[in-house]
């Protein structure tokens, strides 16, 4: 049997490791600035928790990483931020952010699972999903003991078993039409709230850093995020569904920056990355016309800011590199 030490990573486990290496390096800037930044005690010791968990995993992404000879991202450093600036958001965002981040944090750690192979890595994203499990449901019981956590609606249970008799169950468009089901309703409600999370984001990052041209980029973004939540808005209203509130209110007017507009622009690719994966999620369990032709849209629309927030980050060169295969054609 080949030495456990001589499996080199695969290239799933290596994208995996070194693209959450530098999502959790970014990440560890943002908790201790929020950190400072948070009012409530509570809400600094969910802060304090994250961070140790975001620190612990970092150690390890770096050990797994060197082991194996990979250069590790050079990530960002003090100068990318400033801690003693006034707070742009408020504690009420603060633990929506943390919400948020948790979720897709399980996800990523999730997928990075069922695609690795060497023991030592498997054991890895377990221990990651076991942390990022105990941040959520920590996040999720101060939330819901603050009064702030918002639920998604109940339904009322059917009287027995029902089956689709009508092709028109499938249409959104004209004729026969039907409310959401409870599965397009859940992942609906998850894009809605990470649309309202950007949006907020996008606002508070437009109003503080000096630049003209990357104000620009974000108030670009919070229009597409604000467009997105308005279409999904629609559609819930249509069924007599509640909506989420907006976390617009939870920003200060504050215009002192707060991080470097390359941490910000990284951070802000992250997110609608994430956003175009939760449409894509979304989209295996539509059953509605109209809904799969607004995901549809909404993906084509988000990935061109996406490729044009990319265009940004290689023109400031301000974008790493992934390790990826080898060229072997001739130039």
């Amino acid at each position: 049997m080949k030495n456990k030490e001589m499996i080199a990573l695969t290239s799933s486990e290596l994208g995996y490791l070194w693209t959450g290496y530098s999502i959790n390096e970014m990440s560890i800037w943002y908790l201790k600035t929020f950190y400072e930044h948070a009012e409530d005690q509570e809400i600094k010791e969910l802060f304090s928790f994250a961070i140790e968990i975001a620190q612990k995993l970092l150690i390890k992404r770096k050990e797994l990483l060197s082991k194996e000879g990979y250069p590790l991202p050079a990530g960002f450093s003090k100068s990318d931020m400033n801690p003693t600036a006034p707070m742009i958001f408020t504690d009420r965002f603060f633990l929506s952010y943390l919400l948020n981040g948790s979720r897709l944090g399980a996800e990523f750690h999730i997928r990075a699972l069922f695609f690795s192979t060497r023991a030592d890595v498997i054991n890895y994203h377990k221990s990651c999903i076991t942390d990022v499990i105990q941040l959520n449901d920590r996040v999720v019981n101060l939330m819901l003991n603050k009064g702030v956590y918002w639920r998604t609606p109940t339904l009322p249970a059917p009287t027995s078993q029902e089956k689709i008799h009508k092709p028109s169950y499938l249409d959104g468009w004209l004729g026969d039409t039907r409310p959401l089901n409870s599965m397009e309703m859940a992942n609906l409600y998850v894009i809605v709230e990470l649309l309202i999370l950007i949006e907020t984001i996008c606002i508070g990052f437009a109003q503080t850093t000096t630049s003209a041209e990357i104000s620009d980029i974000f108030l670009k973004g919070r229009n597409i995020a604000k467009e997105h939540y308005h279409s999904l808005y629609d559609m819930l209203s249509d069924d007599d569904l509640p909506i989420p509130p907006s976390y617009t209110a939870e920003l200060t007017d504050s215009k002192t920056r707060v991080f470097s507009d390359r941490m910000m622009i990284c951070h802000l690719a992250g997110l609608f990355g994430s956003l175009i994966s939760q449409y894509g999620f979304a989209l295996g369990s539509v059953m509605k016309h109209d809904l799969l032709k607004e995901y549809s849209t909404q993906i084509s629309k988000s990935g061109i800011f996406a490729e044009k927030l990319t265009k940004l980050l290689i023109q400031k060169e301000w974008l790493e590199k992934v390790p990826g295969a080898i060229t072997r054609k001739d130039a």
